[in-house]
C-alpha cells in the first residue's frame, strides 16, 4: 500500500508568512475619500458627464515604512457607483495590487479599495481609480477615470538632506 502524504510541501509564500492585509493591523491605513456624481455635462470625467474629487486631493507620505492607501467613496456617493480597479504608474515597485473588501461585506464591497504602499523610494505615483456607473445610459462612457496623485518622500535617515548619503561616524 502506498504511503499517504501527510502535508503539502511548503511554498515560498508559506515560508515568508501570510501577506499583509488591511485588516490585520500591521500597517497604518490612510483613507482618501472619493466623491463621484453624475452631472450630465460640464464634469471633469467621463466625457463631461461626471464630476469627481478626492479629499485630500494630493497626498505625500513622508513617514518611512509600509502603509495601506484606502480609496473609499464618501457616504453621499450613490450606490449606483462602484470601484472596479486601480491602475498606477509605479515604476519603483512601491504599490501592491488592489485589495477589495471580502464579498461577505456586501454593504461596503466595491465601495472601497486598498493598495499597499512600501514607501521606500522617493517618487511621484499617478493613480487612476476606475469607477463604473451601474445606471449609465452613455454608450461612449464605459468607466469613469478618477486620477489622484500620490507622492512618496520617505525620510529614511533623519537629519540628512535629500540626495546626501548618511555620514559614517568616526571612532576615536
Amino acid at each position: 500500500m502506498p504511503k499517504k502524504e501527510s502535508a503539502k510541501p511548503a511554498t515560498a509564500a508559506d515560508k515568508k508568512g501570510k501577506r499583509p492585509t488591511p485588516w490585520d493591523g500591521k500597517y497604518p491605513v490612510h483613507p482618501i475619500e472619493l466623491t463621484v456624481a453624475h452631472v450630465g455635462f460640464g464634469g471633469n470625467a467621463g466625457k463631461g458627464h461626471y464630476f469627481y474629487s478626492f479629499a485630500p486631493d494630493v497626498v505625500t507620505f513622508q513617514q518611512p515604512g509600509g502603509l495601506w492607501i484606502e480609496y473609499v467613496f464618501e457616504l453621499q456617493v450613490p450606490e449606483r457607483f462602484e470601484i472596479i480597479n486601480v491602475l498606477t504608474s509605479d515604476a519603483k515597485d512601491q504599490i501592491g495590487p488592489p485589495v477589495f473588501d471580502p464579498p461577505e461585506k456586501k454593504d461596503v464591497y466595491r465601495r472601497r479599495v486598498y493598495l499597499f504602499n512600501r514607501n521606500t523610494e522617493s517618487t511621484l505615483i499617478f493613480f487612476t481609480v476606475l469607477v463604473r456607473d451601474k445606471f449609465s445610459n452613455y454608450n461612449d462612457v464605459q468607466v469613469i477615470s478618477c486620477d489622484p496623485q500620490v507622492g512618496n518622500d520617505p525620510q529614511i535617515v533623519p537629519g540628512t538632506i535629500k540626495g546626501d548619503k548618511a555620514k559614517k561616524s568616526k571612532k576615536g
